[in-house]
C-alpha cells in the first residue's frame, strides 16, 4: 500500500510538472492527449533534475532529489496557479464509442502485463548492469552519481559513459523505495500508447485507429522494451512526439508548436545522443517550409538554430562537458569513428543488410510481425492509385520515415560500435510510431475510415474520401478551423 501511494504521488508530481510546462508553452490538445502528454514531459523533466544537481556538486539524498522535484513542480505552475481560468474536463473527453471497447482492452490488456512486469522484474540488459544501473545503486549509498562504480575495472565497457536519463529515473525510484527502479517504464509505455491511440483516431476511424495501435503494440521486439529498461523505447518515445508537433507547426503554423517539438527532440537526443544526427536530417524540412511560406532567410536561420541548438546543447552537456570535466575516467569519443570514410561499401552492406535482415526478411517478421509489411503494401498502394499524388502530412511522415531509414544505416557507418544486430535493430524501433502515422493519412485508409464513419452515422454525405479529424480544444481560432 505504501508503495502504490508513492507511485500515485510520483507520478501527480512527473503530470503536474509536465501540465506546467506545456501551459508554460500554452499548447492546448484534446483532454487525454494532454494528460498522457503532460506525464510524458513530466518524467523527461525529473530524469534531468537529479544530474543538474550532480552538476553543482550537490549530494543526491531524498531530500534533495525529492525537494527539487516538487520546487520544479512548484515554478513551472505559478501561471496555472494564479491563473483565474482553470481547465475544464467533460466527461466527453473520455467517452468511448461501443466498438472501440475490444481493440482498447486487448490494448490495456497488453500494457498492465508491461507495466507489471517492468515492477517485479529486475534489471537484466547488460548494458544497463554494467552503466545506469550499476551507477544508481551506488549513487543510492553514496549521495553521487561519480562514486564506487568507477573505481572498478571498467575496460570491457562503455557502458558506464552513457546518457544520464535512465541513471536519474533509476536513482529517482529506488530512493522512493522501489527496489528495481524501472517502474517508471510502465507510466512511459502506457502514455504514448494513449497519446498514440487519440493522434490516430484524429485522422481515421477508430476501429482502424485500434487496429494500427495493436499491430505495433503485437511487435515482438518492441513490446519486450516495454518492460525491460533501455534507452531505446524512451528515445522512440520523445522522437516521435517531436516529429508529431513540427507536422503540427508546418499545418497551423503555431510557434508553440515548434517551441514544444523543438524541447521534445531535445529530450530524445539527451536520451540516446547519435540522435542528434538524426534532429540535424528534420533541419531541411524545417527550411523547406519556411521556404514555401515565403520567410525571410534570417528568420530561416533563426528557426533552423534554434531547432539543432537546443538538441546540441542536450548532447553537450552530458557528453562532452560531464564526461570530460567531471568523471574520474577518460572516454576518447574520437576513437568511435571510422577512420577510411571515404570507403562507402560498409554503408552499402549496411544498408542492404539492415533492409533484408532487420526489416523484410523472416528475422524482421520476428522482431516486429507484420507492420512493415503493412507499411509497405499500402504505401506501394497509394503511389499506384492516387500516380504518387500524397496528402501533404502523409509527404511529411514519409520524410521523417526516410530519415530513420537513411539514418541509422549512415550512423553504423561513420560509428562501427553501432552493430547491425543490436544498436541498429534497436534503433529502427523508431521507425515503427512514425509508419502508423503515415497509413493513418494514407489516402486508402481514409476512404476506408469515411465509408466507416458513413456506415455509422447512417450514410452521411459523402465527404470526398477526406477523413473527419477529431476536434481538438485550442484557444487560436484559426487552428479551431483548419484542417488537415
Amino acid at each position: 500500500m505504501t508503495q502504490l501511494l508513492t507511485a500515485f504521488l510520483l507520478l501527480a508530481v512527473h503530470f503536474l510538472t509536465g501540465y506546467g510546462v506545456l501551459n508554460l508553452l500554452k499548447v492546448k490538445l484534446q483532454a487525454v492527449m494532454h494528460g498522457s502528454l503532460s506525464l510524458l514531459l513530466g518524467i523527461a523533466v525529473a530524469s534531468l533534475l537529479p544530474f543538474f544537481l550532480q552538476l553543482a556538486y550537490i549530494p543526491l539524498t531524498t531530500a534533495t532529489v525529492f525537494g527539487t522535484l516538487i520546487i520544479v513542480m512548484l515554478l513551472v505552475n505559478v501561471k496555472v496557479l494564479l491563473s483565474k481560468h482553470k481547465p475544464v474536463i467533460s466527461k466527453k473527453d473520455f467517452s468511448l464509442k461501443v466498438y472501440e471497447i475490444p481493440f482498447v482492452a486487448l490494448i490495456t490488456f497488453l500494457v498492465l502485463i508491461s507495466i507489471w512486469r517492468s515492477y517485479i522484474l529486475p534489471p537484466t540488459p547488460r548494458d544497463l548492469l554494467s552503466g545506469p544501473e550499476a551507477i544508481a545503486e551506488f549513487a543510492v549509498r553514496e549521495h553521487t552519481f561519480i562514486n564506487s562504480i568507477f573505481n572498478l575495472s571498467l575496460e570491457s565497457t562503455n557502458n558506464q559513459f552513457k546518457p544520464p536519463f535512465i541513471t536519474c529515473l533509476q536513482l529517482i525510484y529506488k530512493l522512493a523505495g522501489f527496489p528495481f527502479g524501472q517502474w517508471w517504464l510502465g507510466a512511459i509505455v502506457a502514455s504514448f500508447i494513449i497519446f498514440l491511440y487519440n493522434a490516430l483516431k484524429r485522422t481515421v476511424h477508430p476501429i482502424l485507429a485500434g487496429a494500427l495501435v495493436f499491430l505495433f503494440m503485437a511487435a515482438p521486439e518492441l513490446y519486450g522494451y516495454t518492460f525491460m529498461v533501455l534507452f531505446d523505447y524512451s528515445n522512440m518515445v520523445f522522437f516521435f512526439l517531436s516529429c508529431y508537433f513540427l507536422f503540427e507547426y508546418f499545418r497551423d503554423k503555431e510557434v508553440r508548436n515548434f517551441y514544444l517539438s523543438t524541447l521534445l527532440m531535445a529530450f530524445a537526443v539527451y536520451i540516446r545522443s547519435e540522435t542528434l544526427v538524426l534532429a540535424a536530417m528534420m533541419v531541411p524540412a524545417v527550411l523547406f517550409v519556411q521556404w514555401k511560406w515565403k520567410t525571410g532567410i534570417k528568420q530561416m536561420a533563426i528557426t533552423a538554430g534554434i531547432f539543432i541548438v537546443a538538441a546540441f546543447l542536450f548532447y553537450w552537456i552530458p557528453q562532452s562537458l560531464y564526461i570530460k570535466h567531471y568523471l574520474p575516467a577518460n572516454y576518447d569519443m574520437g576513437a568511435l569513428i571510422r577512420k577510411d570514410l571515404f570507403d562507402l561499401a560498409p554503408l552499402w552492406k549496411r544498408f542492404g543488410d539492415m533492409t533484408s535482415q532487420l526489416m523484410y526478411g523472416e528475422f524482421g517478421k520476428l522482431l516486429w510481425g507484420y507492420i512493415m509489411y503493412v507499411f509497405l503494401i499500402f504505401l506501394v498502394a497509394e503511389l499506384v492509385i492516387t500516380k504518387a499524388k500524397l496528402s501533404v502530412v502523409a509527404r511529411n511522415w514519409l520524410y521523417a520515415v526516410l530519415v530513420v531509414y537513411v539514418g541509422l544505416p549512415i550512423l553504423g557507418f561513420v560509428l562501427p560500435l553501432m552493430d547491425l544486430e543490436h544498436t541498429t535493430k534497436r534503433g529502427l524501433m523508431k521507425i515503427l510510431p512514425l509508419m502508423l502515422l503515415y497509413l493513418a493519412n494514407n489516402k486508402l485508409l481514409v476512404v476506408v475510415s469515411d465509408w466507416l464513419r458513413k456506415y455509422e452515422f447512417g450514410g452521411a454525405k459523402d465527404t470526398g474520401g477526406v477523413a473527419r479529424p477529431q476536434p481538438r480544444p485550442t484557444d487560436s481560432k484559426k487552428a479551431k478551423h483548419s484542417s488537415r
